[in-house]
């Protein structure tokens, strides 16, 4: 017998599906204790998933009647595509059976898990296939191989649905435990949230720790000492922890490393380990300070050659496999290579470097903490104390500028309203999805707005449209980022029109520098880039991270006692709390930082 269809039918049990619809329109009773224990793409069929998500639409109009979803069916032209209303004619005749039953919680219960199995079948043959295809890509790294499937895997875990049903005797045993080990967890979370201190007390105060899921940057001038700082709070937390650290560093060998380790513990020169200029007495701190270190849970992996994804890969597998470590330390931004195909410059991959990194520490509930170079525009300011848009790679827009806010909710909704920035400190836009209208109303000023003062230029084009950035804010031309200080006039530069979903290009007019004025640094939550004036402007680095500090060494700077300078640690950008700044002491031969008494 030959069959028209060369490969097995995916798995499915379409008469499971009819029978479990049925029962909802004869019995709507039911449909509450149903709802949190199915979705609608857990059906086969398209005809079927229509139908249940209709169905969820009535319900929560309290209208859950077989009528009233042949009505809303037909207002929205969907009646036709399901069968008509035989279709639903035949759900009910063959659902009459279960309904005088006594067990018809039991057999709807067992209609849905058989539903469910054959939903999560599907995904993981779709996802399988999907893998097996990506394995014979030869360009495809086995990095990208494994978090893709790895993403496959913890989407599938989040579609089992979970047993809601506890009976009194589970309920009932949990509230005595909770109430009767109370503080004894109250202190074990006490004890546990001291685990991760950075060992500087000021910067404690005001971050209070390295919290779990922030990306934090440290940076810096070269030669300012932030691998040293790095290092120093990884020390800091060794002392009073076994907690498991893992270091990527891209620029220095474990060995320097190890080596700074070994001279902040013990208070000898890197310079002296290095040439074994060491005394007897030295000779045995270095090797007290060696066991105390072979005790501790530190990895260290100095590829110089790493990508964002073999770093994503490398982290989750040693977190899955050790299960204990609490940080990550990555030695630095501008080393880490992007494994992509695509004409991207670098701008695009240092953005999608740091959003990665962001999701990572996410995903993993620890913190992160990333090393990054500051422009060399500093060196040609008179003031050159580091501010938020010094990170490599961002800029700041003028307050007078309109932006364009694109609004998705859940991809349903597309609603545009242009605003000055100015105006945007105190509104907020609440969309109403069934009548699709926004509203604004006045709320505290946003905390992810943040004001400076920067030079300001006023770019052109020959259709008249003004945007008025800093110099160092990048444009998007021929599918590449261009900072404003990089234009030329006749340039070409990309605007989208959000309505007819269309991008257009202009040419770029006249630049004039303006003045020194007070811009806007906006906090973009989930995309790389933003309309201004319908342009394409690009999102910042600094935006995905959630705690910045920089490194500044005052000019004049005294040195003290064994050549020590103060350093001035500035926290630009502190989402958890207030931002400031504190001065530690550093010794450039021991590369110890210490509080100021």
């Amino acid at each position: 017998m030959k069959y028209l269809y060369n490969y097995p039918l995916p798995p499915q049990n379409y008469l499971a599906e009819e029978i479990l619809l049925g029962i909802i329109l004869i019995n709507p009773d039911i449909f509450p204790n149903i709802v949190p224990s199915i979705k609608a793409e857990s059906f086969f069929l398209e005809s079927h998933q229509l139908i249940y998500i209709h169905l969820i639409e009535i319900y929560k109009k309290n209208k859950l009647h077989p009528l009233e979803l042949l009505y809303y069916l037909s207002n929205t032209k969907t009646l036709y595509k399901i069968g008509g209303i035989n279709k639903i004619m035949e759900m009910m005749k063959q659902s009459q059976i279960f309904i005088s039953s006594k067990n018809i919680n039991i057999y709807t219960k067992e209609l849905i898990e058989l539903i469910n199995n054959d939903y999560i079948k599907r995904l993981m043959i779709q996802y399988g296939y999907n893998i097996i295809r990506l394995a014979y890509v030869k360009q495809f790294s086995s990095y990208k191989l494994y978090n893709k499937a790895s993403h496959y895997l913890n989407f599938t875990v989040k579609q089992i649905p979970k047993e809601n049903f506890k009976n009194f005797q589970d309920l009932i045993g949990d509230l005595l435990l909770n109430i009767k080990y109370k503080e004894e967890k109250k202190d074990k979370k006490i004890q546990y949230s001291q685990l991760i201190k950075s060992g500087f007390i000021e910067i404690d105060k005001l971050t209070s720790g390295l919290p779990n899921g922030d990306l934090i940057v440290i940076a810096g001038r070269p030669s300012m000492g932030k691998t040293s700082f790095a290092i120093n709070i990884a020390n800091n937390i060794l002392k009073h922890s076994y907690i498991g650290i893992y270091i990527f560093s891209l620029e220095m060998s474990s060995k320097q490393i190890l080596n700074k380790f070994i001279s902040i513990s013990s208070n000898i020169s890197t310079q002296d380990i290095i040439l074994n200029n060491i005394n007897i007495q030295q000779w045995h701190i270095i090797q007290k300070i060696c066991n105390e270190l072979l005790k501790t849970k530190i990895h260290i992996n100095d590829n110089p050659n790493m990508s964002i994804d073999y770093i994503e890969y490398t982290s989750k597998l040693l977190k899955k496999e050790k299960g204990n470590i609490q940080l990550i330390i990555i030695d630095y931004l501008q080393l880490i290579q992007v494994d992509n195909y695509k004409n991207f410059n670098r701008t695009q991959e240092l953005s999608y470097i740091t959003r990665k990194l962001k999701l990572l520490s996410q995903y993993l509930y620890i913190p992160i903490i990333i090393l990054s170079q500051l422009n060399r525009s500093i060196e040609t300011r008179t003031n050159k104390k580091p501010i938020l848009s010094d990170l490599k790679e961002s800029g700041c827009i003028n307050y007078k500028t309109c932006l364009d806010l694109a609004i998705y909710p859940n991809n349903y909704l597309n609603i545009t309203k242009i605003f000055l920035i100015q105006d945007l400190i105190n509104i907020k836009c609440v969309i109403n999805k069934l009548t699709k209208r926004y509203s604004i109303y006045n709320l505290f000023i946003n905390p992810y707005i943040k004001l400076l003062l920067q030079y300001i230029f006023n770019c052109q084009t020959y259709r008249l449209v003004e945007i008025f950035l800093t110099h160092n804010h990048k444009y998007l031309i021929n599918n590449k980022w261009y900072r404003t200080n990089n234009l030329l006039d006749n340039m070409i530069i990309s605007k989208y029109n959000i309505r007819y979903n269309l991008k257009n290009n202009y040419y770029l007019g006249n630049i004039f520098f303006i003045k020194y004025s007070k811009v806007y640094d906006i906090h973009m939550i989930e995309y790389l880039n933003f309309l201004c004036s319908n342009i394409i402007l690009h999102n910042s680095i600094e935006q995905d991270a959630d705690i910045v500090m920089m490194l500044y060494e005052k000019e004049h700077n005294e040195i003290r006692l064994n050549n020590e300078k103060i350093l001035d640690i500035i926290l630009c950008k502190n989402r958890n709390g207030p931002t400031g700044s504190c001065e530690l002491l550093f010794s450039p031969n021991s590369t110890i930082f210490k509080n100021i008494q």
